[in-house]
């Protein structure tokens, strides 16, 4: 009967195939038949809720995060690097990430065996095998061409550098670092080609509009009525006082304006065109990386070597403005995770900006910022500045 196949078995009496079966089949095999009940049965409840294969939305938190954090690890390494590239008088280099497309895919297999009519085992009772596979697609552009003329070659509007004063960074420190001249007092520079000495009264200027924007004495206003347009900036203080009044002269005073006009129109220029007018000079955004830049440490041996240019921050004529700078040290070691802020490997040494330096870490941010409202090919209307009694 052993050699029979299954049809022949159906003839004989069903007490006899029982028994039969009963003698063929062990403990071991019952057992067998039981686990691979047991894996179809749980294989199909999965199935049928399907929460199993619900993978997505749960990558969500975890993924966005984790791309959020890389991206932006990756843009404060790229500009630390682009300053110390232009101490060694490499050119600058951007690369941006425009676009992040993961892709997930997951599977599984289930197969279930049970030993045959005669007993012999099947192979193994119950199997299972899966996979997960990420496929991420970045996809990178390079600064070049247009994008790289407008975006670090061309001047920033002033309309953006008084939006970043409105988005709460102090007045005295973005005009002291993106600002070349306000109505002919020159800021000082560290780069060769430009360097000159810088003008006191551009600083002091800086300090009180610093002083009057504490006092919240003034306030940024959008202008959208017809041929009027612009930004005004409004030096109204909620609070007056003859302190405050005084700062507010003095400054105008300082811009050689008319002391008996509050309202002053802001233009993109060196000179002004008469006294009711602001010209600002601004520098563009590869002036600031190299003025940023004076703050890398060099190692002695390449400013010897004439590897790498020497050069030293205005600190004399920036003492009375707030605590900016951008220091960046240098070693032969990879400095320990803990006290890095980010770090960079070039030229056979490390640069890295401490973790406890907080004026580094500020003044990096903004350049960063700076970088990100760098001019995008629209021109802003000119705002207007007003200064009361």
């Amino acid at each position: 009967m052993a050699g029979q196949p299954l049809q022949d078995l159906r003839a004989f009496p069903r007490k006899k195939v029982d028994a039969e079966m009963t003698r063929k089949l062990s403990f071991f095999q019952i057992l067998r038949w039981g686990n691979a009940l047991f894996m179809l049965c749980l294989v199909l409840a999965l199935l049928s809720t399907g929460c199993a294969f619900r993978v997505g939305p749960k990558t969500v938190a975890r993924d966005r995060f984790d791309y959020s954090s890389a991206i932006d690890t990756s843009w404060k390494e790229q500009m630390l690097l682009n300053m110390v590239r232009n101490r060694y008088m490499d050119p600058p280099f951007f690369m941006d990430v425009s676009q992040v497309v993961a892709n997930y895919n997951f599977g599984g297999e289930v197969g279930i065996n049970a030993p045959d009519w005669k007993g012999n085992p099947a192979g193994p009772a119950a199997g299972a095998s899966g996979h997960w596979t990420e496929n991420p697609t970045i996809v990178y552009t390079p600064l070049a061409g247009d994008h790289f003329v407008k975006s670090l070659m061309k001047p920033i509007s002033p309309s953006a550098l008084l939006f970043l004063v409105q988005g709460g960074w102090p007045i005295d420190i973005v005009f002291g670092i993106a600002v070349r001249s306000i109505n002919g007092l020159h800021a000082g520079s560290t780069i060769l080609v430009q360097k000159q000495a810088p003008d006191l009264s551009f600083y002091l200027a800086l300090k009180m509009l610093g002083e009057l924007q504490r006092e919240q004495a003034f306030s940024l206003q959008v202008i959208d009525k017809g041929e009027h347009q612009g930004t005004s900036l409004i030096f109204k203080p909620h609070h007056p006082d003859e302190e405050t009044m005084a700062k507010a002269l003095n400054v105008r005073k300082l811009l050689g304006l008319d002391l008996t006009t509050h309202e002053f129109r802001l233009a993109l220029g060196a000179v002004p065109f008469d006294d009711k007018e602001i010209a600002v000079l601004t520098r563009s955004m590869l002036e600031i990386l190299s003025e940023a830049a004076a703050g890398v440490q060099i190692p002695q041996s390449d400013l010897d070597e004439g590897r790498a240019t020497k050069r030293a921050p205005l600190q004399e004529f920036t003492e009375a403005l707030p605590n900016f700078s951008v220091h960046v040290k240098s070693s032969e070691k990879r400095p320990s995770a803990e006290e890095v802020f980010t770090a960079v490997s070039y030229h056979g040494h490390w640069f890295w900006i401490s973790d406890q330096d907080l004026p580094s870490k500020r003044g990096l941010g903004f350049l960063l910022e700076l970088f990100m409202l760098a001019e995008s090919g629209t021109v802003a209307p000119l705002p207007t500045l007003t200064i009361s009694n």
